[in-house]
This record gives C-alpha cells, structure tokens and sequence, in this order.
C-alpha cells in the first residue's frame, strides 16, 4: 500500500522552489500517493498542467527566518497577513484531516511556524526543506523548539543551506535534480557571446546590479547578446504601491521600465520560459547575480547543458559550483569585475565549452536523478 503523503508548498509565484519539488513529485508518484496543498496562482497553475493532484487556498501563514527575511521596521505589518490567513489554514486542514497523511513535507523553512498546527491535526512525521539559507543570528525560540521536537528531518538542497539548518543531527543533503527529455548539441556563435538570465524579475535576483553592467559593457564592446527570461513577481498595482511605501518591498518594477526605455537592441526580454531546453539552447553563459547568497536552479539547469555560470555568493561552498572550473563566484555588485569576465569569455571562447563539460560533469556526480530520488525514497520510507 502506498504511502500517503502532504506537500505544503507555501508561495502562490511560480518559481525555483515548485519547480525543484515538482521533479521529484513527478518522478515519485508512481511509489507515493502525494498530494499538495498551496496557495491560489502561477504555483497551482503549474501542479495542475503536471497533473499533480493539488488542492488550493487563499494563503498560508509563514515565518521568515531566511537571510533575505527579517521583520524589523515596518515589515512587522507582515505577520498581520499570517495571521489573516490562519483561521483560512485551519478550516483547508480539518478538511483534509479526514485522510490519513504519514508523512508532511513542508517546501520551505518559512513554514516552521504551522508545524505545531499540523502535528495537532494529522499525527503524521513532518519533513522539511531547506531552499534558502537561514539567519542562525535571528531565529526565535518557538522556531528552534519546533525543529527539536516536532521536525522529523530536515532535506537541505547543497552545502551552503546544511551550514545554517537549525538542527544539523537531523539533516541531510539532496541536491536539486533536473531531467533532461532531449539532449541537445550547441554550437558558439562566432560574433556574439550570449549571457542568459532567468527567474523572477526582481529586486532580490539583483537584475538591477545585471542592467548596470550590460549599460557599462555596451559602452566599450557590442558583440554581446542578452537573454532575459521571467517575469516580474508584482504588476504595477495598488498593493505594490502600498508595499514599497512601507518600504516592505523594494521598487523594481521602476528600475526594470527605466532600463527598458535604453531599447538595447542587443537585450531581450523574452518573458516566462516554458520551453527550457530552447532557452539554453540559445545562451553561452548563464548568469545569476542574486542578492540572496544562494545559487539558484537555473544554474543548475545551465550546467546540465554544458553551460557555465556567473554567480553572486557571499558564503561560497564548491559542491554546486566550482569556482574558475565549472564557472566563477563574485561579490555582489563588483561590476569591473563582471565586465572582466565577459570579456574573458569574449577572447577566450574554448573556455566556455572547456567550463561548460566541467560543469556536466559536476552535474552529473551531485545533481543525478537516480542518485537523489533513492535518498528521497528512503526518507519518506523510513518508520
């Protein structure tokens, strides 16, 4: 009889998270009986087109303990939407309570806070991910109880996010797992070098520190090409006014149309990608010039296809990425030394193919299907 499990993903944006969870579900549905539970959006969306059985709700409670989040200033008028949101959690779980779970997985730490909620309600292990790395500094006591005593495991996603999981006894690393359906055969345009983006279009994925340099380096050398895929986490609304008023969002949806009006012939915007295997067919290099210290899916799917990437890591560890082999690590904002890359790729072309076989096959050694879906079959087997 197969084992009935609960995923509980908390965003309602589609992005590298539901992607990542999504692989996995896919691939293990055929062993578990799993189910979703998510907030109404691109999120739902994209489960119910990959046919994953998925129930929705308005919204979800959450607690961010990541480095990215923090609830000082005004951003405190957060916690009034979680708790909006709890009696609307409560009456989805006492419906869902009816069937048996054995297992919860939480998708991200920001989730924590329900366990205790979910424990009442279903009696069943809970699981948890770790996607982003957390703020060891500014974790509140209820948070650290919760881990010891109500988290079964913790599944933390590279090296970087397993150095701040709050209970490392009870943590282990799977890595991130992309499947190819065909593999393709790139070839180097001899005029153009082109550099790859995608994700969100936002103010934490750093597109702002990304434009700054495509303006310098158009300046001084045209025979670079940019594709940029996504879209932006918030249209132009009255809720996004609200939020960058209390300057608990930033505004970079100005930064984003400004850039625009420069009308680069050599950038695209190409909005959501839906056919992942053509955009990396299209770019050289990936680059991922996040503010959130963490690596990013897309660079992962990159390497996959023998692509190397540029990326922005404060705490850099080299299981996902191997500096100056499979790609290159720097600070975020150091724009001359963006520049000096993408010229280094511009002279040097063969080290882009040299990086990108390097990046495969570190691909292959942490990021392999079989590898990781039998680490993630044990987990969930376990009594």
């Amino acid at each position: 009889m197969k084992k009935n499990i609960l995923i509980i993903q908390h965003h309602g944006k589609f992005g590298g998270a539901t992607k990542s969870i999504s692989e996995y579900i896919i691939n293990l549905k055929n062993v578990f009986s799993i189910d979703v539970l998510c907030p109404s959006g691109t999120t739902f969306e994209y489960f119910q087109k990959k046919k994953i059985n998925t129930f929705k709700i308005s919204g979800i409670p959450k607690y961010d303990i990541t480095e990215i989040g923090s609830y000082n200033g005004l951003r405190k008028l957060l916690i009034l939407r979680e708790i909006f949101y709890l009696p609307i959690f409560l009456f989805t779980l006492y419906g869902l309570s009816k069937k048996k779970y054995d297992i919860i997985h939480l998708n991200d730490t920001n989730l924590l806070i329900v366990a205790p909620i979910l424990k009442f309600f279903f009696k069943s292990k809970i699981i948890c991910h770790v996607r982003t790395r957390i703020d060891k500094n500014n974790i509140p006591y209820l948070i650290r109880m919760i881990s010891k005593r109500i988290i079964y495991k913790f599944i933390c996603i590279d090296q970087s996010t397993y150095a701040t999981s709050i209970e490392k006894r009870k943590s282990e690393i799977i890595y991130n797992i992309y499947i190819q359906k065909k593999k393709i055969s790139k070839k180097l345009n001899k005029k153009f070098i082109t550099i790859g983006f995608l994700g969100t279009l936002d103010f934490h994925k750093g597109l702002d520190f990304l434009f700054n340099c495509i303006k310098e380096i158009n300046k001084i050398n045209n025979n670079f090409r940019f594709i940029i895929g996504g879209d932006l986490s918030v249209k132009n609304s009255l809720i996004l006014k609200i939020t960058q008023y209390l300057n608990i969002k930033k505004n970079f949806n100005n930064i984003y149309y400004d850039f625009k009006k420069n009308n680069f012939r050599n950038v695209h915007f190409i909005g959501p990608v839906n056919n992942l295997q053509n955009f990396y067919n299209k770019i050289d290099v990936m680059c991922f010039p996040s503010r959130m210290n963490a690596l990013g899916r897309p660079v992962i799917e990159a390497s996959s296809f023998k692509i190397p990437s540029i990326v922005c890591l404060k705490d850099y560890y080299s299981d996902t990425i191997v500096n100056q082999k499979t790609g290159f690590v720097i600070k975020f904002g150091d724009t001359k030394k963006m520049l000096k890359l993408f010229n280094s790729f511009k002279r040097n072309r063969i080290k882009i193919i040299l990086m990108g076989k390097n990046a495969r096959k570190n691909f292959d050694l942490k990021h392999n299907a079989n590898n990781n879906l039998k680490k993630f079959t044990k987990i969930y087997l376990e009594k």
